[in-house]
């Protein structure tokens, strides 16, 4: 056998090993991606929203479950957007920085907790003025948290 043939073999086999590491190097980067902003499961039974059960609306919003067992609520027509009714607000990682405002809604007074993740928008936590609780938190700034502040405005009116 020849130096040269060979030669082929164990580059052909070196550039058949190097392309099987780089799939695998590429499927690991992309599995990295999806831990940060998981995509729900179909819920096998609705959630409970708590105090805000009765207020919000089940023709926008539909029960999901987390791959990490939360239920979550996702909204029917805002693209990833998911509303959490027991946010842990626990967010003392290094990586996390929280930027607080009161807002009104209705006629009570939310703190509400804007957790940024670097630059990136986390989550926003809402807790009313004198409970201990937070009532939700949502994951999307924009439209998804304008939907999410519809519910505590419904929540709101049916208190009066």
């Amino acid at each position: 056998m020849h130096a040269f043939a060979s030669n082929r073999r164990v580059a052909g086999a070196c550039k058949t090993a190097a392309r099987a590491a780089i799939a695998a190097v590429l499927a690991l980067v992309a599995a990295c991606a999806h831990q940060g902003r998981p995509v729900p499961l179909p819920a096998d039974q609705p959630g409970s929203f708590g105090v805000l059960d009765a207020t919000y609306d089940r023709a926008k919003w539909r029960w999901v479950r987390n791959p990490d067992g939360r239920s979550l609520l996702s909204h029917a027509s805002v693209q990833k957007c998911f509303v959490d009714p027991r946010p842990n607000g626990d967010f003392n990682e290094p990586d996390f920085a929280v930027k607080r405002e009161r807002k009104t809604i209705g006629k009570a007074t939310y703190d509400v907790q804007n957790v940024f993740q670097g630059s990136d928008f986390w989550e926003a936590v809402y807790r009313r003025e004198g409970s201990r609780e937070p009532l939700l938190g949502v994951y999307a700034d924009g439209a998804c948290r304008a939907e999410a502040e519809r519910i505590l405005e419904s929540y709101e009116s049916a208190r009066k």
